[in-house]
């Protein structure tokens, strides 16, 4: 199976370049501004009037970590409207290609603008007609970004292709040690980690039966154990959840099966929790949450501080 390439970064046109430059001169309204800024103006621009370039020689221009919060989103919403499509939001790449493609069809036009000279000083203009091209864009996006439950229409290969994110994590197996060679009960408290992860994040997918590096594994040593049955395989996992995370917490998780490549996974949706999730393991009780593509464990401190933030309303 064929990795798609890790982006890390935005790229313009080399013919470009010398536009984007030109902007950040001292006479130009984005005199002082990152090139972040000089780049999303022109994406919106090139969005609103509905010009899209595509690169033919690309210069790297700022990187993804660059990018506020609400920028990124932006961005991926631009996809979304562009592709029609969630699975979109499973290749970054393609993602961050649409940006490239709208800010290199917009960048003239902004250049234009600023140095016309038609409207006399153009700073406060430029600052009005941006507004009002970025209220236009968010209206003809979806307005709102896909949720979990409208992600269970993406096919199961194409979550794998994605690779792990904030919001998929990829397991071996429930039951299967495949280090040890044979059954663990250790592999059922990683997955209930994930899950209680998930719970006290934005929610997510796990799939079963494939390992970090995107190889299907399968469910098959799994199902060995449980007589080879999908609804034992489903009582085991019922079990797990009850066991360690509570049984209230049980319906926030929704198990499907399905077959790529000839092989059998477990696909785990992790709804969000209106109350905070902690794992609880012989004589311990841990807190975990979503912190990139992967768990991470807050300490008693860290827990506190992050559930007055994440449920305001909790007593």
């Amino acid at each position: 199976m064929s990795e798609p390439k890790k982006v890390d970064r935005f790229y313009v046109d080399k013919k470009d370049i010398a536009d984007f430059n030109r902007l950040k001169e001292k006479d130009s309204p984005f005199a002082g501004c990152h090139n972040r800024e000089i780049f999303l103006a022109a994406m919106v621009i090139g969005y609103y009037e509905g010009s899209k370039i595509e690169i033919k020689s690309k210069e790297g221009y700022f990187r993804d970590t660059d990018l506020k919060p609400e920028e990124l989103a932006l961005i991926r919403a631009i996809a979304v409207s562009e592709a029609g499509s969630l699975i979109i939001l499973l290749d970054e790449q393609k993602v961050f290609s649409i940006a490239e493609q709208y800010a290199a069809g917009g960048i003239r036009l902004l250049k234009a603008r600023v140095f016309s000279g038609e409207y006399g000083s153009y700073s406060k203009k430029l600052e009005s007609e941006l507004l009002r091209a970025y209220d236009t864009v968010l209206e003809k996006l979806p307005k709102k970004l896909p949720a979990l439950e409208e992600m269970e229409n993406i096919p199961t290969i194409e979550l794998v292709k994605s690779g792990e994110t904030d919001t998929i994590e990829f397991k071996s197996s429930l039951i299967w040690d495949y280090k040890k060679k044979q059954p663990n009960k250790l592999m059922g408290i990683i997955i209930a980690r994930a899950i209680s992860s998930f719970m006290n994040s934005e929610g997510g997918i796990i799939l079963i039966g494939v390992d970090n590096d995107k190889n299907i594994l399968g469910i098959d040593k799994d199902l060995s154990q449980l007589d080879g049955s999908y609804d034992n395989f489903e009582l085991h996992l019922t079990n797990v959840v009850n066991n360690c995370l509570g049984k209230v917490n049980r319906p926030l998780i929704s198990p499907r099966f399905d077959e790529i490549v000839g092989k059998k996974i477990a696909v785990i949706f992790v709804k969000k929790s209106p109350r905070p999730v902690y794992l609880k393991h012989e004589g311990k009780i841990e807190f975990f949450i979503r912190s990139g593509n992967s768990c991470q464990p807050l300490d008693v401190s860290e827990a506190t501080d992050y559930i007055k933030d994440h449920w305001p309303d909790l007593r």
